[in-house]
């Protein structure tokens, strides 16, 4: 008999919204197919939207949902891969907010803090 994975609405609500954000992304198959003829890419990619795709059969397809818990009926190998790739996927997001949250050194110095002394910079300005 298979073992199933059971999660809480909490975690179904963090997952769901992982694998929503990654499904935003399905058109790449297209441009990997079409435009870059990057066939692995396209293939690893179709892979990845199939898993969500079946933990969203398994999970629910609304935004809410009334049940308290969520069997997962993927194998457990396979769900642990993909929650590390939602999660890799995550930190990446997070990294590239914080990225840009934060002002570019060089928009926020003056030219010469930015690594040219003073008396270069008003050097190249004449």
């Amino acid at each position: 008999m298979p073992t199933t994975t059971t999660i809480t609405r909490t975690q179904r609500a963090g997952i769901y919204e992982l694998v929503r954000n990654h499904l935003a992304g399905i058109g790449d198959v297209a441009i990997a197919l079409e435009e870059t003829g990057d066939y692995a890419a396209a293939e690893r990619l179709g892979l990845e939207f199939a898993e969500d795709v079946d933990l969203l059969a398994d999970i629910g397809w609304r935004p809410d949902e009334e049940r308290e818990s969520f069997e997962l009926t993927m194998p457990v190998h396979d769900l642990a891969e993909l929650l590390n790739r939602l999660h890799d996927e995550a930190e990446r997001l997070l990294a590239l907010r914080e990225a840009a949250r934060r002002p570019r050194r060089e928009e926020t110095a003056p030219p010469w803090r930015a690594g040219r002394p003073r008396a270069l910079y008003a050097k190249a300005q004449r």
